[in-house]
């Protein structure tokens, strides 16, 4: 009865969020930065990682998955974007007696740019920067023995030489263990929130709903796992898009991932390797990129305690 008035909640939320989600029109929201997936092993499967961020990631991926996540968590990963850009993102959880919290950050940056006036010139004004920046806060704990929630609030800053906007935005997820073995689904609503400004343009930021699950299953002949990911995204400037990602962890030491990213028109599929040593683990993922936007390498490290 409880897990039944539980998902009449959750479902017109979620309806709700979905009518929202849809309202806007391509090219309508901005600090797209805040969609760069968190963490080198989750971009090798394709972004598929709402219904499997049972590490530090899942602060960004869904923080109603962080209840899940034992001990203190922590990544760091370093990413070298499209062309000059360049992003830093690190992120933190820690299991307590009520609950999971969580800590994030997210920073996109670029070289310096040339300053031009009004006229036309071969010769620069000066230089300027620009970049944007993002702070997690997230809070998790099971409702339920197999479903926990968690909410984050993100505290947003754009600059672009003198000029600067400021926002807040919210994620709700859900996590659920299902009873089949190796079963998960999950479901997130991402970067809700009020409008940002920039002078006098406003946008909307950009939010997204994604429903998503996993299926994990042990293979002994290939002394390892197997662990497919799928997850499903409605976002409030574009078409639905859908990520499919794979892993296989041979020993639980070694691990090859591989996924793809529907609906895009510059991005598609993805590679991954990790290596874990102790408390340690190492992941590194290539992406594809089209439009001559140049490739993504994404490194990243992590440790649990």
């Amino acid at each position: 009865m409880r897990r039944t008035i539980a998902l009449l909640i959750i479902t017109p939320a979620l309806a709700f969020s979905y009518n929202q989600a849809i309202a806007g029109d391509p090219g309508d929201a901005g600090a797209l930065f805040l969609r760069i997936g968190l963490g080198a092993r989750a971009s090798g499967m394709g972004e598929a990682f709402v219904g499997v961020a049972e590490d530090a990631s899942s602060v960004y991926w869904n923080p109603g998955a962080m209840a899940a996540v034992l001990g203190t968590n922590a990544l760091a990963m370093h990413n070298e974007y499209l062309h000059s850009l360049r992003l830093e993102q690190l992120a933190l959880t820690h299991e307590t007696d009520y609950g999971t919290i969580g800590l994030g950050f997210t920073g996109l940056y670029m070289d310096e740019l040339e300053r031009r006036g009004d006229s036309p010139t071969s010769v620069p004004l000066g230089t300027f920067s620009a970049y944007d920046v993002a702070v997690t806060v997230g809070f998790s704990r099971y409702i339920f023995p197999n479903l926990s929630a968690g909410i984050a609030v993100k505290p947003v800053y754009q600059k672009i030489d003198e000029e600067s906007a400021i926002g807040v935005a919210f994620d709700v997820g859900v996590y659920h263990i299902a009873r089949m073995p190796g079963v998960k689904f999950a479901a997130v609503i991402t970067n809700v929130g009020k409008p940002m400004k920039f002078v006098s343009e406003e946008y909307a930021l950009p939010r997204e709903i994604k429903i998503g699950g996993s299926y994990e299953r042990r293979v002994p002949a290939a002394r390892g796992k197997v662990l497919f990911t799928l997850d499903v995204l409605f976002p409030n400037d574009g078409d639905i898009k859908e990520h499919a990602g794979f892993e296989y962890g041979y020993t639980g030491r070694l691990f090859l991932r591989a996924g793809y990213k529907a609906g895009y028109d510059s991005f598609g599929a993805t590679f991954g390797l990790g290596v874990k040593y102790k408390k340690l683990i190492f992941d590194y993922a290539f992406l594809l990129v089209d439009n001559d936007l140049g490739d993504s390498h994404r490194l990243g490290v992590g440790f649990t305690l």
